[in-house]
């Protein structure tokens, strides 16, 4: 029976028959548990010491070192807090001539906070970049779209490098393009803290990835990516990518530069489907508003199949620890990139007692470019005290020209241009005042102006006129200070926040016609917030107990100079939380928390007058300063057995809104007009979200299965009608199986069935079922070859089976023995899809979106090390 009490402490010494000391491993063994390895250490110089983390019934010792006879030792009934002193005598076994006997390493090592796990017994060979090799890790999951990686169902920190943070929330950056033999181990770390001066006095429960180099690629090392092919249609197919990494007792840094027109992004910034990184989902709160959307692409496919793309992308990352108290740690990042799409959406409209049809078929080309640099300076004013700035310059450009056959009639062409610039500089002082207590205090400012100008012709307000020019500036900035007081005891962590922010947004647009001004915004928002925030986490044995409150004042200030309307708005907030983690035992847990907040209204939703977005849709407000009113509760249950490899969470939330802006949408066959309109009413949400996963010996497989089922409950207004009750179900379920076979060929295969369904009050519900199977042969006939064939079929829509999709690929590797470099011949895409089509669902009607493909390819591709 284990606790979470602290155990014994086992020290001693480790030498020869003959009397010399020796380094040797030692292993602590649970004797109740069939021997198995619970803790180890190692001795240095014949000497070694343990304090173990847990209590046993009894526990055996077993020190092992090569060339030697095990030497053992077992303790019955140990007594808690008691120091065992053991003399290891290992006895010389007799040398074998022209015998080796090669063994595989351990899948993974544990220590205190720390999983260790070896990256070679997590490959297959079909592994590039480290990303491949961290998505098959038990217990961390790995999101395609966003990069992000979760922990033990926590979002991690950060990914570092032999033990440094080159990357920041922009960890993708190495995740995406550090290959595979470069790294030996990959950490998984508990209670990480970037601050030393921290350490031990923080809020625990943070984590975080380290990647360990292999010996030998220090100094300097890298690789040289160069593939060339050929797309069905006569295209040239190109990928080009070098990384390097250059590490001296003084600096470390990692360096990238690509180029690829095969569909693959290797930059943290995803301008394909739009999605938000880590970076951008912390930074959010800081960015103006884009009134006029960027064109989103197909997500659900990979990106190498539906990305059309021209991207050219380099990054620089360094630290230069100029000294012992001063370090400099700088980010550079440039990318232009071209990508290209036809999509034709349709829409099949049920409304009220109305029904028909609308198309929009269109051709997109977005030409993004980015620059951005990034500084953070560490300055050690005194052994107990920190100073660190932080500083981030982004200067971004994207133009959109696009032309839309509308309902296979109106013939329009439109130009976006979208530009964003955005600063963003903190400063940070910590202050050590004891083992226990600890100071912060920090100023925080950010600026963030994003003027955009969107051009459609012919004018889809009035006949006979060229053209409509909506042009639209949000900017914002926003300043913080702040102090925090941190302290620790023996058993709880508190942590007390005393600031103040000040939020200005002002906005202005213009909808023109030729020379006529048809619509005119203006308007200016400043928020400021005078709070204060606690946490206070108690552990007591297996349970942990962290109450937290926010009670801040907000005043709301919203002027109107053109249309002579002001408002003015102060609140007293105040948003309790509460979570309760209960250990189990030391690989499984039960957590839950429930939490109050109460947020204000974005600032896109406060401009009064009309804002035309694309060629069918025109968007007004009616503004409101009330607050949004969170109930938020979740459940969860995580199990990661990595002894018998399985894994188990089970993760229940719900959510329920009061107060949200709601939507009076007017659709016709053309256009369509929405207003947002605030109402102290209610939306709710549930989710469950289940994921298992076991090894199976008998069948020498794994096998995985997760599930997702999600309901969300809203109202809106369509086309003048009353205020309806809709319900929006989506379930997902998910089989996968992977063999281990100990023969040349393996298997996996991978089935997914979605369900989505609609229903407002009165009105029919409209589902969609669609479903997907991945199946991949993997044949490693030796050492030096790797086959994989692998198959995706598809079908959007199971009451229209004619609609279905299948993808062919297959890839080849040779990998000589001098590991320096490697060559493969990749063919996708091989029945030459040429589009494909996705299905949803809405309480108002069924969605079908086609785009194009990427067609069929060959690329050859070689890869050089050193």
């Amino acid at each position: 029976m284990l606790s979470y009490v602290n155990g014994q402490v086992i020290m001693g010494s480790t030498y020869s028959d003959d009397g010399s000391d020796l380094t040797a491993t030692i292993f602590i063994k649970d004797a109740k548990e069939k021997n198995k390895i619970v803790e180890y250490t190692f001795s240095k110089n014949g000497k070694f010491k343990i304090e173990l983390q847990h209590s046993y019934d009894s526990i055996f010792i077993e020190t092992m070192l090569n060339g030697y006879s095990p030497a053992t030792y077992l303790i019955k009934s140990p007594k808690k807090n008691k120091t065992y002193t053991l003399d290891l005598v290992l006895v010389q076994t007799q040398i074998l001539k022209d015998v080796f006997v090669e063994g595989k390493r351990p899948k993974y090592t544990t220590s205190e906070d720390t999983i260790s796990y070896n990256v070679s017994r997590y490959q297959d060979g079909s592994e590039r970049k480290i990303q491949d090799v961290i998505k098959k890790l038990p217990g961390i999951q790995l999101n395609d779209q966003t990069g992000e990686i979760k922990y033990k169902g926590k979002s991690i920190e950060t990914v570092t490098l032999d033990g440094d943070n080159l990357f920041g929330f922009n960890y993708t950056l190495g995740t995406k393009n550090i290959n595979v033999d470069m790294v030996e181990q990959i950490e998984a770390i508990d209670n990480y803290s970037e601050n030393p001066l921290l350490k031990g006095i923080e809020q625990g429960g943070k984590v975080s990835l380290n990647l360990k180099l292999k010996k030998g690629k220090l100094d300097f090392s890298g690789s040289i990516d160069i593939g060339g092919g050929s797309f069905n249609d006569g295209t040239l197919a190109k990928g080009i990518s070098t990384n390097i990494v250059g590490v001296t007792k003084s600096y470390k840094s990692f360096a990238s530069l690509s180029y690829n027109n095969i569909g693959i992004n290797n930059s943290p910034f995803d301008y394909f489907g739009y999605s938000y990184n880590i970076e951008q989902q912390k930074e959010q709160n800081y960015f103006a508003e884009k009134i006029i959307p960027e064109s989103l692409f197909s997500n659900l496919l990979e990106d190498h199949r539906s990305n059309i793309n021209n991207q050219f992308f380099g990054n620089y990352n360094a630290i230069f620890k100029l000294n012992p108290k001063l370090s400099i740690k700088t980010n550079l990042y440039y990318l232009q990139d071209k990508i290209t799409t036809n999509q034709l959406h349709e829409a099949q409209f049920d409304i009220e007692t109305e029904s028909f049809t609308t198309s929009d078929n269109t051709f997109i080309t977005k030409k993004p470019q980015q620059y951005r640099g990034d500084l953070e300076m560490k300055y050690n004013t005194s052994k107990t005290s920190l100073l660190e700035y932080n500083f981030k310059l982004k200067n971004e450009k994207i133009e959109t020209p696009t032309r839309v056959i509308q309902n296979k009639i109106e013939d329009y062409s439109s130009f976006l241009q979208t530009d964003d610039f955005y600063m963003k500089q903190d400063l940070l002082w910590t202050k050590k005042l004891s083992d226990k207590k600890a100071l912060q205090l920090s100023i925080l400012q950010t600026y963030n102006d994003t003027p955009q100008k969107l051009k459609i012709s012919p004018s889809i307000l009035y006949e006979n006129t060229q053209h409509d020019v909506q042009e639209s500036q949000f900017k914002k900035t926003f300043v913080e200070g702040k102090a925090t007081y941190l302290g620790s005891g023996s058993n709880d962590k508190y942590t007390f926040t005393v600031g103040a922010n000040y939020n200005n947004s002002p906005f202005e647009s213009r909808l023109l016609n030729e020379t006529d001004l048809i619509s005119e915004n203006k308007f200016n928002y400043t928020q400021t917030n005078i709070y204060n925030t606690g946490v206070y986490n108690l552990n007591h044995g297996k349970w942990q107990v962290t109450p937290s409150y926010s009670i801040r004042f907000t005043h709301q200030k919203l002027q109107y100079p053109l249309d002579s309307h002001y408002e003015n708005k102060g609140d007293l907030i105040f948003e309790p939380t509460l979570s309760i983690k209960y250990t189990l035992n030391p690989i499984s847990f039960l957590s839950g928390n429930v939490g109050f907040n109460q947020n204000t209204s974005s600032e896109n939703y406060f401009f009064l007058h009309r804002v035309l977005t694309d060629n069918r849709t025109i968007i007004t407000n009616s503004p409101k300063l009330d607050f949004q009113k969170t109930q938020r509760y979740n459940l969860l249950y995580f199990n990661n057995d990595l002894d018998n490899q399985f894994q188990l969470s089970a993760n229940l939330g719900f959510q329920k809104s009061k107060g949200n802006f709601f939507t009076n949408s007017i659709i016709t066959e053309n256009t369509t007009q929405i207003n947002y309109f605030y109402l102290p009413t209610n939306n709710s949400s549930w989710n469950l979200d289940t994921k298992i996963s076991k090894y199976i010996s008998l069948i020498e497989s794994t096998l995985k299965l997760s599930n997702n089922v999600s309901i969300s409950n809203f109202k809106n207004i369509i086309n003048n009608s009353d205020l309806r009750r809709n319900k929006n179900t989506f379930l997902r379920h998910e089989l996968f199986w992977k063999t281990a076979f100990d023969i040349p060929i393996n298997f996996e295969n991978s089935f997914s069935f979605n369900q989505s369904i609609s229903k407002s009050e009165n009105q029919r519900s409209i589902n969609n079922n669609s479903w997907k199977n991945t199946f991949k042969m993997i044949v490693r006939p030796n050492k030096k070859w790797f086959f994989i064939l692998s198959g995706d079929y598809y079908l959007p829509d199971t009451k229209a089976k004619n609609e279905q999709f299948l993808f062919i690929d297959t890839s080849i590797r040779y990998k000589p023995n001098s590991k320096r470099w490697d060559a493969s011949f990749n063919m996708r895409n091989l029945t030459n899809e040429l589009n494909f089509e996705q299905v949803q669902t809405s309480d108002y009607g069924k969605f079908i979106y086609r785009s194009n493909l990427l067609p069929r390819s060959f690329l050859l591709n070689l890869t050089w090390n050193f």
